[in-house]
């Protein structure tokens, strides 16, 4: 009930938001609704209300922990962490995270959720992914791209970027069928199929390459390991 009566409340310029005064008392909830739009629900035991989706107990994210192994002590590159659902669990199986996101509101939203669910080894920074891929000469243990390679004009390119920095990534995004993507490719657009991102893994040197059953054929999730 709540959600649906915040839905209603007249939106606020970012100004609006950020030059007024907070008139009740202090509580976490006050950080979440200080900024609108948010997806993802936060822990039950978190006790705020946000968005409807539940990431912070997301399949993919668990079914990758499980290839990789333990993380205690390892160390992730998150790209594009949203609303650091994916960062929670990541933090929770013992890793330490490195996020980066390229949206100012979504990187607001990932300090709030770094407040509000406790992380204390993620670290959030807001940024271009591809400039920080091309950058940086950091390594990772383990890169996670969920729903990241859309933020890139070419995602095979950004498939091997995201190669140089670590032996393990897991990759989860929109795919287009194969005929679909010949129509694309004829006109010059940069598209993203199963045989091009698993040619595109063999090529940057990763050989155990492993694909999770998502139930439908518009999108894939592959985890692979050098």
């Amino acid at each position: 009930m709540l959600r649906k009566l915040r839905s209603k409340l007249p939106k606020r310029s970012p100004a609006e938001v950020f030059d007024s005064y907070v008139s009740s008392v202090p509580r976490l909830q006050n950080a979440v609704d200080a900024i609108g739009g948010w997806s993802y629900a936060f822990p039950p035991e978190c006790g705020v209300s946000a968005g409807e989706l539940e990431a912070h107990d997301d399949a993919r994210i668990r079914w990758a922990i499980d290839c990789f192994g333990s993380l205690e002590g390892r160390s992730a590159l998150e790209l594009a962490p949203g609303e650091a659902s994916h960062s929670f669990l990541l933090e929770s199986a013992g890793a330490r995270v490195d996020a980066i996101e390229p949206s100012r509101a979504g990187f607001i939203r990932c300090l709030i959720a770094k407040e509000v669910m406790r992380l204390s080894r993620t670290r959030f920074w807001l940024g271009d992914l591809e400039g920080f891929l091309r950058e940086t000469d950091k390594t990772y243990d383990l890169v996670v791209a969920c729903d990241a390679l859309r933020r890139f004009a070419d995602p095979l390119a950004g498939v091997a970027l995201l190669a140089r920095r670590a032996d393990a990534v897991f990759i989860h995004s929109q795919i287009v069928q194969e005929d679909a993507a010949a129509r694309a490719q004829s006109a010059g657009a940069a598209t993203l199929t199963r045989r091009n991102l698993i040619e595109t893994l063999h090529k940057a040197g990763f050989s155990d390459i492993r694909e999770a059953e998502n139930g439908h054929s518009s999108a894939l999730s592959i985890f692979a390991r050098k």
